[in-house]
């Protein structure tokens, strides 16, 4: 039995892949002061057939059940930021929000979105979520900071 290898030109595979770029989603705990405490942040982006999103978001920062040691009602700060920039002409476009709070005491989430027309391949979307807590430790208190970002170049274009 003959086995027939059907020869395809290269570019028909590179097309595809070249379609866009899958969106940078993050879904994750966040820890600070050595994992004593913990946030939950998703940076969600998605796409229809004329726009592009993004939504920022945090929880509530809070004792890590798993690593004890850090009492509740100290203080943390929460900034949150959905940006658009259409095209590699235009401007960014942000929309931020942010909250004080104590750890363990409740709080609703802290969230962004934002969304731009599908217009030109160089679109980009970005969330943003930082976190800031004080950590006990020997010499005093020591800020902790959690950054994290997430752009989608080319909006999926």
């Amino acid at each position: 039995m003959k086995i027939r290898v059907l020869a395809l030109p290269l570019f028909m595979f590179t097309s595809a892949a070249s379609a866009g770029a899958p969106p940078p989603n993050f879904s994750q705990q966040v820890y600070l002061c050595n994992s004593h405490l913990q946030a939950k942040v998703d940076i969600t982006f998605g796409q229809t057939t004329s726009t592009a999103t993004v939504q920022s978001q945090s929880g509530q920062v809070k004792d890590n059940p798993f690593v004890p040691g850090i009492e509740s009602g100290m203080e943390y700060a929460v900034f949150v930021a959905s940006s658009v920039k259409p095209s590699s002409t235009a401007s960014w476009s942000t929309l931020s929000a942010q909250q004080a709070g104590l750890v363990g005491a409740p709080q609703a989430p802290i969230s962004t979105g934002n969304s731009t027309f599908l217009n030109s391949s160089s679109c980009q979307i970005q969330g943003t979520v930082i976190i800031s807590t004080g950590c006990p430790s020997a010499s005093g208190m020591n800020q902790d900071y959690k950054t994290i970002e997430r752009t989608w170049v080319g909006c999926g274009l």
